[in-house]
């Protein structure tokens, strides 16, 4: 950690500790022997929580392992999670007031700032792209893409910024291509086999799958170390204000589901496995593992993480260009967890 982070988990603990003072806790949870205790934490304001994900991949796989493992009812919130195509859909229920939280790519947030619903990521499952741009059998070169059709989730959303990137590695533009809202990945996928698009962005886990059935690899993104904030929790400003010890609480289960992917990923496969219905326990183990190589333990995040989709929207949007993603996150509600002991009791390491 930095010695600015440092400093700021410092503040952080003073403030957490007047504030705990005066609110009502959530029962402790019970941990390892070896682990350090878990604190109190500030009640709810809100108890059942509405939570939308994007996609139903590891990279926001986290809150839904926490309602799979029983990890929201030991912090006293009921989750009703729904599963959305794309980020576009996840940010519009999340600002209409549909959604308490959504799981959204950072760019949405970033996009949100010129919006009347601004909405803030507190934090981040994921900060690498882990994409391949594959492509249908007859597709192998880049100028085999010209001109076809490359799917995405929606437009500004991770996806986007990953066929951006991909096609800068390949000598294109997106002028040389069709992009197309298709949906999560799950749909590109289905495009692809069905021949509505003849590219999309497949995390490189999948890889394998894809290959054996024809398809090829265009360009590993993953391979670039590119910091992106694929997915994040987040809320609305104005539901923030409203609700802080509901967000400390929920971000403090998430953490928890996060961790576990780690401390016991058999377990966290085998949850996987039931909400995706791959039925290939296998896949699901490997799908896991590989995201503990991409994936973000601490759900804390660098600048670029942000500055990078920043850059790569503003080709898109330039009213982006005046955007301070600053105003996108808040470190401070991790930095409270951190402070409070949370990390600690949870086994997460801050390095």
């Amino acid at each position: 950690m930095t010695r600015n982070g440092r400093a700021r988990l410092l503040a952080a603990a003073v403030t957490a500790s007047v504030a705990l003072a005066a609110l009502a806790p959530v029962g402790a949870q019970a941990q390892d022997a070896s682990a350090a205790p878990m604190p109190e934490l500030p009640a709810p304001e809100k108890t059942t929580l509405n939570i939308g994900l994007s996609v139903t991949e590891t990279s926001q796989y986290a809150a839904k392992l926490a309602e799979q493992a029983g990890i929201w009812e030991k912090y006293g919130i009921t989750p009703v999670i729904t599963v959305f195509e794309g980020d576009g859909k996840t940010l519009q229920a999340l600002q209409a007031g549909q959604l308490d939280i959504g799981f959204i790519g950072v760019s949405a947030a970033i996009n949100s700032q010129v919006t009347d619903a601004p909405v803030v990521i507190l934090s981040t499952n994921a900060t690498k792209i882990s994409d391949n741009i594959m492509g249908v059998p007859d597709v192998k070169t880049a100028d085999d893409l010209r001109g076809r059709c490359i799917a995405v989730s929606t437009f500004g959303g991770t996806s986007h910024g990953a066929v951006i990137l991909g096609l800068q590695a390949l000598g294109l533009t997106p002028m040389d291509v069709v992009i197309t809202e298709i949906g999560g990945q799950s749909a590109r996928i289905a495009a692809l086999e069905g021949g509505s698009c003849q590219a999309a962005p497949v995390d490189v886990a999948l890889e394998q799958e894809l290959t054996e059935k024809g398809f090829n690899v265009l360009t590993n993104l993953k391979e670039s170390g590119l910091s992106w904030g694929r997915s994040g929790l987040g809320v609305t400003k104005e539901w923030l204000a409203a609700n802080p010890n509901t967000a400390l609480t929920a971000l403090a289960a998430v953490l928890e589901a996060q961790n576990m992917m780690w401390v016991d990923p058999e377990t966290a496969a085998g949850f996987y496995n039931e909400f995706t219905e791959l039925n290939d326990p296998e896949l699901a183990a490997k799908l896991v593992a590989d995201f503990q190589d991409v994936g973000n333990r601490t759900m804390m995040w660098t600048e670029d993480a942000f500055e990078n989709p920043k850059a790569v929207l503003s080709t898109v949007n330039p009213d982006i260009l005046g955007v301070d993603v600053a105003t996108a996150y808040d470190r401070s509600w991790l930095e409270q967890l951190a402070a409070l002991g949370v990390y600690d009791a949870l086994g997460v390491p801050m390095e």
